[in-house]
């Protein structure tokens, strides 16, 4: 991993740390199923958003009955794109499954007109994510025509206005018995997708269920849930969407952080914005110098705002600025050996740091 200088700057009684580089993601993935599905002792419906940590599973979000999901991409704004298995009427609007829908968590809306764009009315949309452009890219349930490009049911196709092939999954080695039912790039830009049998490539068994990485290569297992049911399938998932760094003078340009005093014992500290774009809002962390992990939020938003004025607490402190999107929390920076930085008590946001980009 890459190592960034710190900012440390001292004024009466407090050490200022500004975050640096991010830290390796947990696997922590979004999924939906296809059918009702036990998953570590908890019962799962197919219009249910699935949160995974290590394959400990909760709900994230439930659809209305007789939905039942295909795809699933997660963006940074807390907002879900999905397309249906099967036409359902939501919001007073009937979705397809060449469609993708946008879901704020209280407003169905139109994302992509599959009509419109140009996909047969037989084409569903079985697997989805979002570029760092903005481009959607998705994946098919059947051979499909567009433009007059054939396109496999495993292909990752890009749209952005046209279509056009991101990913070519026979020349990858991907079988044609083979179905791709979900693709992502998590925080790190590693790529992964899943199967909907098992399948060998190579000398290599991947099994319903499981995460794959695409090395650019090459396949190798990303996450695997010994228990996965034998009866599911998993309709695509969703890595949450990184967040990045403030500026730290080696990996994320623009102004560092500054500590000012104010008025009536006050400190105002002032810094630069995320090097992500879909970073809107900060959290500061406080912690006792001398105790360097001894740091937990002190505000765990500024409304974006790149500075605040409060007052420290007793003694020599020390902080740290993350910056943060809907779903998770940057990188908290490494410590003089070069080690990333943990979280510490009661984190603001479960952390997904992202290299910048």
């Amino acid at each position: 991993m890459a190592r960034a200088s710190r900012a440390l700057i001292m004024m009466q009684g407090a050490v200022i740390l500004a975050a640096s580089v991010s830290q390796t993601p947990a696997v922590t993935y979004y999924l939906a199923v296809d059918v009702p599905s036990k998953l570590s002792g908890a019962e799962f419906a197919p219009n249910q958003i699935v949160r995974s940590v290590g394959a400990a599973y909760a709900v994230s979000a439930t659809l209305p009955a007789g939905t039942e999901l295909l795809s699933l991409h997660l963006r940074a704004n807390g907002t879900w794109l999905f397309s249906p298995a099967w036409p359902v009427t939501l919001g007073g609007t009937t979705f397809e499954p060449r469609d993708v829908v946008a879901f704020d968590g209280v407003t169905f809306s139109m994302a992509l007109d599959g009509s419109v764009a140009g996909l047969p009315a037989n084409t569903r949309i079985d697997a989805l994510l979002q570029f760092p452009s903005g481009d959607l890219g998705m994946s098919f349930d059947v051979p499909v025509n567009l433009g007059g490009n054939e396109y496999s049911r495993s292909d990752i196709v890009r749209y952005n206005g046209a279509f056009s092939l991101s990913w070519d999954a026979e020349g990858a080695g991907v079988p044609a018995s083979s179905n791709v039912v979900g693709c992502a790039i998590d925080a790190a830009g590693n790529e992964a997708l899943t199967f909907d049998v098992p399948t060998r490539i190579g000398t290599t068994d991947f099994l319903p269920g499981q995460l794959v990485r695409w090395t650019g290569s090459g396949f190798a297992s990303y996450f695997t849930d010994g228990g996965w049911p034998a009866s599911s399938q998993l309709r695509d998932f969703a890595f949450a969407p990184a967040a990045g760094i403030v500026p730290d003078g080696f990996h994320a340009p623009g102004p560092l952080l500054t500590v000012t005093q104010a008025s009536g014992g006050q400190i105002t500290l002032t810094w630069g914005a995320s090097c992500l774009a879909s970073d809107f809002d900060y959290e500061i962390y406080e912690g006792k110098a001398g105790s360097w992990y001894s740091h937990v939020p002190r505000f765990c938003t500024t409304g974006g705002a790149l500075t605040r004025t409060f007052t420290p607490a007793g003694g020599s402190s020390y902080y740290l600025i993350v910056p943060r999107n809907a779903v998770a929390e940057g990188g908290y920076g490494v410590d003089s050996a070069g080690t990333p930085r943990q979280a510490g008590a009661g984190a603001c946001l479960a952390q997904t740091a992202g290299a910048c980009r």
